[in-house]
C-alpha cells in the first residue's frame, strides 16, 4: 500500500516527537545521575567530616580524662605522703600531749598538731570560766584580739561551749570575738567542757577539716584535763590543806634555794616565826572548828598582806613562818611588827574573849647568814627569839642578839 505524503508527513513528525522525547529522558536521566553522584560523593565527604570530628573530640576527651587522672595521681600522692608524715609525727606530738608537765607546752602541742593537720593562720584556745559562765582566750597564733571574754551562747565561740558541738561561721551568729574564724569546736573531757579551740583561715583543705578538728579537740581535752590534775597535784604536794599556804616541806626545799641564791649574791635573807598566842585557849573557848577557822583567816590575811618576795608557810600547828628575801634584820624587825600590830587590830571572831581582850601573835626574826652559815640554823635562831617573845609577855618580836642568846 502506497503511503502518501500526508501520511509520511505525519510518520515523519511523529518519529522526530518520540526522538526529542527520548532524547529528553535520556538527557533527564544523565543530569538526575550525575547529580546523585555527586550529592552521594558531597555526602560521603560531610559524613568524613563528621567522623573525624567525633574522633578528634574523643581524643581531646580522653587526653582530659589522662590530664585529669594525673592530676588526682599527683595529688593522691602529695595526700599520702602528707599521711605518712603524719603517722610519723603524730606520735611524738601526741606523746608530747600526754607528759607535758606545763600548760605552756601542754598548748604548745595542741597548735602544732593543729598546724600540721591543717595549717591555719589562725588558732585560738579559750578556756571555761565556770563561775561566770564565760570563756576567756587564753592563747592564740596569728591573731591580735588581745585577752578577751565572751559569754557562753554569744557568737560562734559561746554556741559551741553552750550546745557543745561544732560551728561552722554564719553571717548571724559571728560577733567581734569571732573575726577570722571559720571553725569552733568545743574542748570536753567526759563532757566536763574545758574550753572551746577556734580555727580560721585553713590552707590544706581536703573535705577532712571537721574530722581532724574533732581529733585535735579530743586529745586537747584529754591532755589539758591531765595537765589540770597534775597542776591540781603539784599543789596538794606543796600546800597545807586546810591554810593554803605553803607546807613545811615545800617551804624547807624554798629556803635552801634562796640560800644558795643570797651566797651567790652575798645579799641577807631573814627568817620570821611566830605563833599565836594562847591558841589553846581559843580552842577550848570556840571549839576546834572556830580555831581552824581563825588559822584560814589569818592565813588569808598574811596572803594580802605579803610583799611578792615573800615566802610564806604553815610551819605547824598555829606556827607560822616568812622567808623574807634581800632583806636584813632591821627591815626584817619592821616588817614582822606591821604583822604583828595588824593581827592585833584585826576583828577577828572571838577576839574578846581571848586573854588580852585580842587576837595576838609572838614571833622571832633571824637573819642568814648573819646569824648561821645554813637556814637550819637560822630558823632554829627565829625559834629561840620566839620563845624569848613567849617568856618575856607574848604579843611582841623579838630579833635574835647573840650576845642575849647561847650560841
Amino acid at each position: 500500500m502506497d503511503i502518501g505524503s500526508e501520511e509520511l508527513t505525519k510518520l515523519t513528525y511523529v518519529s522526530v516527537l518520540a526522538l526529542i522525547v527520548i532524547a529528553v529522558i535520556i538527557v533527564t536521566a544523565l543530569i538526575a545521575y550525575s547529580s546523585g553522584k555527586k550529592t552521594g560523593k558531597k555526602q560521603g565527604e560531610i559524613e568524613g567530616l563528621d567522623s573525624e570530628k567525633r574522633c578528634n573530640q574523643k581524643l581531646l576527651a580522653e587526653e582530659s580524662r589522662n590530664k585529669d587522672l594525673q592530676r588526682e595521681i599527683r595529688n593522691l600522692q602529695k595526700e599520702t605522703h602528707r599521711y605518712l608524715q603524719f603517722l610519723i609525727s603524730v606520735p611524738d606530738i601526741v606523746k608530747d600531749l600526754v607528759s607535758n608537765l606545763s600548760f605552756e607546752e601542754t598548748v604548745d602541742s595542741i597548735f602544732r598538731l593543729t598546724k600540721f593537720l591543717l595549717d591555719p593562720e589562725i588558732i585560738e584556745l579559750f578556756l571555761f570560766n565556770k563561775s561566770t559562765n564565760s570563756l576567756i582566750l587564753v592563747s592564740s597564733v596569728g591573731s591580735t584580739k588581745g585577752k578577751i571574754t565572751v559569754k557562753s551562747g554569744d557568737g560562734l565561740v559561746g554556741l559551741a561551749a553552750e550546745n557543745r558541738v561544732m560551728v561552722l561561721r554564719t553571717s548571724q551568729y559571728t560577733t567581734a570575738a569571732d573575726e577570722g574564724l571559720e571553725i569552733v569546736a568545743p574542748i570536753l573531757f567526759k563532757d566536763r567542757l574545758i574550753g572551746v579551740l577556734g580555727i580560721g583561715n585553713i590552707k590544706l583543705k581536703t573535705g577532712n577539716e571537721k574530722r581532724f578538728i574533732a581529733m585535735v579537740v579530743d586529745l586537747a581535752g584529754v591532755s589539758l584535763q591531765s595537765c589540770e590534775y597534775l597542776e591540781e597535784a603539784k599543789e596538794e604536794a606543796i600546800t597545807d590543806p586546810l591554810t593554803g599556804l605553803y607546807n613545811r616541806r615545800y617551804f624547807f626545799e624554798k629556803v635552801k634555794d634562796t640560800a644558795q641564791k643570797t651566797a651567790s649574791y652575798e645579799s641577807p635573807a631573814s627568817i620570821f616565826l611566830f605563833d599565836i598566842d594562847n591558841f589553846k585557849v581559843y580552842n577550848d573557848l570556840n571549839g576546834h572548828a572556830e580555831g581552824d577557822y581563825l588559822l584560814k583567816e589569818i592565813s588569808q590575811f598574811l596572803k594580802d598582806n605579803a610583799r611578792e618576795t615573800d615566802v610564806i608557810a604553815r610551819y605547824g600547828g598555829e606556827e607560822f613562818i616568812l622567808l623574807m628575801y634581800r632583806t636584813d634584820k632591821d627591815d626584817a624587825y619592821t616588817h614582822a611588827e606591821d604583822i604583828r600590830k595588824s593581827i592585833e587590830e584585826y576583828p577577828f571572831k572571838h577576839r574578846e574573849k581571848q586573854p588580852a581582850g585580842f587576837v595576838s601573835v609572838s614571833g622571832g626574826v633571824a637573819t642568814f647568814p648573819l646569824d648561821g652559815n645554813s637556814i637550819d640554823i637560822v630558823i632554829r635562831r627565829a625559834d629561840e627569839a620566839l620563845y624569848e617573845s613567849k617568856r618575856t609577855g607574848r604579843n611582841k618580836i623579838t630579833i635574835f642578839e647573840p650576845s642575849k642568846f647561847l650560841v
